[in-house]
């Protein structure tokens, strides 16, 4: 069925535009050309040239440094997802797509971090490896300020296991895979029972097997660790 053309409008315009230019012109650190020449060039309005510019902005991709302009930081999205997290508790997307989704992805990067793992990565895994079960005893007993430190140390040590794809656009999907699941995950993890403090030794298995190059090890403690998650949040 025929359906009607929709036209775009000045500020999806200048979008185009302006990311157009970027990619055929400029590389990564260049200055782009003042909010003034934008809008010059194009002939748009100085807001709509700034609405333009904060979705580059919002991707990551150019970012604003003082007496020097907008300049270009990367190509691939940095956190794509910034705008939208707020929203995604009370959308259609729960925690349990999420867990899903973020199984998928780490066990599609074990594969390649295998492959890029360096004896520094492996040591730093370690380090946190060990953090996290030290905060974790730390908690154990009774003191709950060491609670936040043990899940941002796990956060550190997925994000560092998914680096290593070596892969920006799984890059990109860190926040809302690793970061965002935790902060909805803390909400309601109020204790630290035996079974699950276990569950964290399992770090330490993650960065043998990393050591050992055992894929089919790897991917089942992957694999077990993140859906130990779900019993937990659904208990």
């Amino acid at each position: 069925m025929l359906k009607p053309i929709k036209t775009k409008n000045t500020v999806e315009i200048a979008i185009d535009n302006i990311g157009a230019y970027i990619a055929e012109n400029l590389q990564v650190g260049d200055v782009l050309p003042s909010e003034r020449e934008i809008a010059e060039r194009l002939q748009i309005s100085r807001n709509i040239t700034r609405e333009a510019l904060q979705h580059f902005r919002t991707l990551g991709i150019i970012e604003s440094k003082p007496k020097v302009g907008a300049i270009v930081t990367r190509f691939s999205p940095g956190n794509i997802y910034k705008g939208y997290m707020p929203f995604m508790p009370s959308s259609e997307h729960n925690f349990e797509d999420l867990v899903h989704l973020r199984v998928i992805l780490e066990l599609g990067c074990a594969e390649r971090a295998i492959a890029n793992a360096t004896p520094e990565a492996i040591q730093e895994l370690q380090n946190l490896s060990d953090k996290i079960k030290n905060e974790a005893d730390e908690w154990q007993k009774g003191d709950d300020q060491h609670r936040n430190e043990m899940f941002k140390a796990d956060v550190e040590f997925h994000k560092k296991l998914m680096s290593l794809s070596k892969n920006k656009l799984i890059e990109s999907l860190t926040p809302l895979v690793v970061e965002f699941f935790s902060k909805q995950y803390i909400r309601s993890f109020t204790s630290l029972n035996k079974s699950r403090s276990a569950g964290y030794e399992e770090h330490d298995q993650m960065v043998k097997a990393l050591q050992e190059k055992d894929l089919d090890k790897l991917s089942a403690l992957i694999r077990s660790h993140i859906n130990a998650y779900i019993e937990s949040y659904t208990k």
